[in-house]
């Protein structure tokens, strides 16, 4: 199994529904640490709010690497969306999204961008935008979602045709998602191919892996096939506590049957 990260709330966030440890930074990446894990993934809002230089540290004293930083909450909790038809709001939007590229910078991570792209009517307007952050750092993946979350860009092959009109992007793989919009899975994996850059894991109930019916030693195998070399953050719902679902996630995915089925 590859190395396993686990996401993060940082401090300024409010939503209690987020997928993620929430709390005392310092002792969520210390039962990050303790659980067995390689890193986490950081869930922002604001990032003027935070100190990169210090996150970093903590996340260094406790053995953890940063690979990603995750924007939901730009949308959820602020209300951004790239492709807001009202001018004013798309440009508080890009202007927060380059402030989280600069925080992600110093920590050597990508952006993942999911519902912070915001709900059309207009395609363009969003291309707009995405091309403008582009300029400004290509580490940006762009998120498939389901249609109950987003009413674009639900398969790989949507993305594939958002990165032929915007350039570099890459794309966030989040079996979850993939299971409920692909034909097939493993097709989609292999169509993404080296334009995946983070991969997110929940069970079928989107509860931690083993808490479910899905074959993560599939997903492990197609993820090698295709050539990821990244890490695999466990996105997934906080039950029965988000450490007893980061815990789960340790024992089934790690598990030595895990490597022989």
């Amino acid at each position: 199994m590859r190395g396993l990260c686990f996401p993060v709330a940082t401090s300024e966030t409010q939503d209690p529904g987020m997928l993620a440890l929430r709390g005392d930074l310092a002792a969520s990446f210390s039962v990050l640490a303790e659980l067995g894990y390689a890193g986490a993934e950081l869930m922002i809002r604001d990032v003027k709010a935070l100190s990169v230089r210090e996150i970093a540290r903590m996340a260094h004293d406790h053995g953890l690497v940063i690979p990603a930083v995750s924007t939901g909450q730009c949308r959820k909790e602020d209300g951004l969306q790239l492709c807001s038809p009202d001018s004013t709001l798309r440009r508080r939007s890009v202007d927060r999204t380059k402030e989280v590229l600069d925080f992600a910078a110093e920590l050597g991570a990508i952006v993942n961008i999911g519902a912070l792209r915001g709900t059309l009517p207009d395609r363009a307007l969003g291309v707009e935008s995405l091309v403008e952050l582009l300029a400004h750092s290509p580490r940006i993946a762009v998120e498939p979602q389901c249609k109950w979350v987003s009413n674009w860009i639900h398969t790989v092959d949507d993305a594939l045709e958002l990165i032929r009109e915007c350039g570099g992007l890459s794309i966030l793989f989040d079996v979850y998602h993939a299971e409920l919009e692909e034909p097939s899975v493993p097709a989609a994996m292999v169509m993404a191919g080296e334009r995946i850059s983070w991969v997110q894991f929940s069970d079928s109930n989107r509860k931690a892996p083993g808490w479910g019916h899905w074959n993560f030693t599939e997903y492990e195998r197609m993820l090698t096939a295709v050539g990821y070399q990244g890490y695999v953050s466990v996105e997934c719902l906080p039950w029965p506590s988000a450490r007893e679902a980061a815990a789960q996630a340790v024992r089934w995915l790690k598990r030595p049957s895990a490597r022989e089925e």
